[in-house]
């Protein structure tokens, strides 16, 4: 029996709902839906780019495919295959998708479970490395759109560290990468958007720093009594750097970290090195060359007795979903 139209735009509005939760740079969540007929468009939204971290708007696509992607598993869970286009208006390049429910197909919510329980972790993982099962499968999510995952050789760990902290440095100094964080982690509560201290961690040793994200607010998250030494570090890297590519490496993005989670792993993202145009060139050297790096996580098993990470808060639908006339 054919579904009737009605049923098809709600399941993409639902859809779109369990988008919300998609990682973003700074939790900038910088995307729009806007249903039309019997499908739903997805935009980004440049009123939310960080124009200092991310000048040309790279970054911003690349959260807008993680939250495609959330769409997608949404989707799935509910038994329908996704009908996505890509970039489909040249003459409109912030129209990032056009989403469509597909044919029918078994459920599958294992990744849709796993959309409420992902958090960025940012503290000190365990002294157990993830096995090379779970690093194989993470490859195998980013390479369902085309992404390369690159795990960070043991020798190669003391380059990577380098290029994370001359990132830092470089930001540090500039005021328009400041203002960026500034503005980004003293968001007031009714935005529900950005990067609050219950998330942040105080500064700890590590063998890769973490960005300083409290500039005007004290971190709030307590570290725990994890030492980081069994954290794998990861880099996404694409073959091209065309707006598909970067949409293409968000939807990996959200794969490997819904993959992951499920797992029982956790991770946070390192975007410093994409963010400076010379330490994204020296990551590539480090990585022999291959592809371009579009953005690097560190993923690790969390402490048992750890608490919770608080989740981000998130703008509600009313924010972010239109109807046909609405953006």
């Amino acid at each position: 029996m054919t579904q009737p139209p009605r049923a098809e735009i709600d399941q993409i509005a639902e859809a779109s709902i369990a988008a919300l939760r998609a990682p973003s740079l700074f939790n900038s969540q910088p995307w729009r839906w806007r249903l039309v007929g019997h499908h739903g468009e997805l935009w980004a939204d440049r009123s939310r780019q960080l124009t200092g971290l991310d000048p040309a708007g790279h970054l911003l696509l690349l959260s807008c495919g993680a939250a495609l992607h959330h769409a997608t598993v949404a989707m799935h869970a509910a038994g329908y295959v996704a009908d996505v286009v890509r970039l489909p208006d040249p003459d409109r390049p912030d129209l990032v998708a056009r989403l469509r429910q597909g044919a029918a197909c078994e459920p599958d919510d294992r990744l849709y479970r796993a959309i409420y329980r992902r958090r960025t972790d940012r503290r000190p993982f365990d002294d157990e490395r993830p096995g090379p099962a779970a690093l194989d499968e993470l490859r195998a999510a980013a390479g369902r759109h085309g992404v390369h995952l690159h795990v960070v050789r043991e020798d190669q760990v003391t380059a990577f560290a380098a290029a994370v902290a001359r990132a830092g440095a470089i930001e540090h100094a500039d005021p328009r990468f400041r203002d960026d964080v500034l503005a980004w982690t003293t968001r007031s509560r009714p935005d529900r958007d950005g990067v609050s201290a219950r998330s942040v961690v105080p500064s700890t040793p590590r063998t890769v720093a973490p960005r300083n994200f409290a500039v005007a607010r004290p971190a709030a998250l307590e570290p725990g009594p994890g030492t980081d030494q069994g954290t794998v570090y990861v880099v996404l890297a694409t073959d091209a750097d065309e707006p598909h590519d970067w949409v293409a490496a968000g939807e990996a993005l959200s794969d490997v970290w819904l993959t992951l989670t499920a797992r029982g792993l956790a991770a946070s993202p390192i975007s410093e090195v994409i963010e400076v145009d010379a330490v994204r060139t020296a990551l590539r050297r480090v990585l022999g060359g291959v592809g371009s790096p579009a953005i690097a996580m560190r993923v690790g098993v969390p402490v048992a007795e750890a608490e919770p990470v608080p989740a981000a808060m998130r703008r509600s639908g009313t924010d972010v979903v239109g109807l046909p006339g609405q953006l």
